[in-house]
């Protein structure tokens, strides 16, 4: 067998997916990208050939590229994607594995590896083929940063996909806009789902744009609750609304989820409006509804494509994370192989299936940070801040939590905006999951006593408070105390960004049944020290 990587090589291969990652990121036509991965495959493994056969979605024509010494191929033979990673070692073979191409076969190499990709159905698929001249040449660890390469290069089509798609619908979007504009309120054209329920909650109404979205005519949803479109742990948000609507008040931009008659659930932006009848007396609610599914997917790719690659201290959390389930699948394969119609056999592969899950979660997680590219520049803390509260406001109305605001700063620090205001958007986010009965988000931004010194501000919250003995671990990698919510990611990131424009974060935390909540308090130079 092929001898382990070193620590060292380790570093070295992670810093080479780091940057294949970013250069991926930054190409929108396909084959240059694939010509990218394959390249960067080469590199990384070592590898004297290279060929990426790529299937795009129906319709297209299937590509090949080379890399190293690998023939031109003028004609491209047909190709099955395998359904996993193929490796073949040892040089002379007694016959022509089926799944290994002729231009690597007439090379007579001596080591084979072929690693599958897949995107979304409309990005297409494709499999990497590497060729060797040495024994062994594909080691375990080689494999998985190779299997790594390959799912980068599945994430890095759909987001080049994603942004060729957004730019040619914010022309389509920016001609509905001006429409809308012109059209009244609710039509029985409109391109949303409209409907109207009576104060109990009974659906009263239904257009067709709500019957194409939710899938439900209105024969068969008209004079049902309301509740039977939203999913049960949300019912306590209709208790909320309806207060609201109750008391005259409107909902506008409420982002949630909302389920179809085949129980797909998809996001939406709600607005409510109580309806009156002739004399002024509140009957009922009109909600108009938006499928914003797309629009959530682009902007999480999107904003992956924008964020910080991790470095130094990422790549050590990276190797140390991955090294044990990797070293566990490894041993849990080898056994499955002999035993695979025994039942013993099966519970490995189930194991086998776990820890690869958990190993894919973690390299998604961490490795689909990308560095944001704009310039720094001067921004103002205080209007991030109140753009970032904006965003937030429907969310914290619905859910009860005050908002007291303490902004006086007028200084302008050099930043990139973006990461600051991923900063921002972390700890409130982190302030209402704390908050899940109600409370008061404080915040305050306000300049330093010194005039040339910089910036603080702070976001403080009534929620239930982090016990003193997760405190210290809050900033690290990967930890979270929520089971189901958070990847234990952001507060690492936020470190990082305030970090990098010499900045510093501190935090303190109560949960003292009479005092209880939590205080993140930042502090942003007025430059940073590489431009001081």
């Amino acid at each position: 067998m092929s001898l382990p990587l070193s620590s060292s090589e380790i570093d070295e291969k992670l810093q080479l997916l780091l940057e294949a990652g970013q250069r991926l990121s930054t190409v929108n036509e396909v084959e240059a990208l694939l010509q990218t991965a394959v390249d960067a495959g080469c590199a990384l493994s070592g590898a004297q050939t290279g060929l990426l056969f790529y299937s795009p979605p129906s319709g297209g024509a299937p590509l090949c590229v080379t890399s190293g010494t690998a023939p031109a191929v003028e004609a491209l033979p047909a190709f099955q994607i395998p359904q996993q990673v193929l490796r073949l070692d040892g040089g002379a073979f007694l016959s022509e594995p089926s799944w290994i191409p002729p231009q690597l076969l007439s090379k007579n190499f001596r080591s084979y590896l072929a690693v599958p990709f897949r995107s979304s159905p409309e990005a297409g698929a494709g499999v990497f083929f590497y060729g060797s001249e040495q024994n062994e040449a594909f080691s375990d660890q080689m494999e998985t940063c190779l299997v790594s390469l390959a799912a980068q290069t599945a994430s890095a089509l759909e987001m080049a996909r994603l942004r060729r798609q957004l730019q040619g619908r914010e022309s389509e979007e920016n001609a509905h806009a001006r429409h809308l504009s012109e059209l009244a309120a609710i039509v029985a054209s409109s391109e949303d789902p409209i409907l109207s329920k009576s104060l109990d909650g009974v659906i009263t109404s239904w257009n067709a744009a709500a019957s194409r979205v939710l899938g439900y005519t209105a024969e068969e949803i008209v004079g049902q609750s309301i509740l039977q479109l939203i999913p049960p742990e949300l019912h306590t948000d209709e208790a909320i609304i309806q207060s609201k609507i109750r008391n005259g008040e409107r909902l506008e931009h409420f982002e949630t989820v909302r389920l179809t008659k085949n129980g797909d659930r998809i996001d939406v932006s709600l607005s409510v409006s109580p309806l009156k009848d002739e004399t002024g007396r509140i009957v009922g609610a009109s909600k108009i509804l938006r499928d914003i599914t797309a629009r959530k997917r682009m902007e999480q790719s999107l904003l992956q494509a924008e964020k910080i690659a991790a470095t130094g201290r990422m790549a050590a959390t990276i190797a140390h994370e991955i090294n044990n389930p990797l070293e566990s699948v490894i041993n849990l394969l080898y056994l499955l192989r002999p035993m695979i119609v025994d039942p013993d056999g099966i519970g490995y592969l189930d194991t086998a299936e776990l820890e690869l899950a958990r190993v894919s979660h973690i390299a998604k997680q961490t490795l689909g940070f990308y560095r944001e590219h704009a310039s720094a520049k001067p921004v103002s803390v205080a209007e991030l801040m109140q753009h970032a509260l904006r965003v937030y406001e429907p969310r914290c109305q619905a859910f009860w939590i005050k908002v007291e605001q303490h902004i006086t700063s007028e200084r302008k620090p050099v930043l990139r905006q973006g990461e600051m205001l991923q900063v921002i958007s972390n700890l409130i986010t982190n302030s209402i999951y704390a908050m899940p009965n109600g409370g008061t988000l404080r915040v305050s931004v306000k300049d330093t006593p010194e005039p040339g010194d910089g910036v603080i501000f702070s976001i403080e919250d009534t929620g239930t408070g982090i016990a003193p003995e997760n405190l210290e671990r809050i900033f690290e990698a990967f930890f979270t105390t929520r089971s189901t919510i958070g990847t234990g990611i952001g507060l690492f990131i936020s470190r990082q960004f305030v970090e990098g424009h010499g900045g510093r974060i501190s935090v303190t935390s109560s949960t003292d049944k009479d005092a209880h909540g939590t205080c993140f308090e930042v502090f942003l130079p007025l430059s940073p020290p590489s431009e001081a």
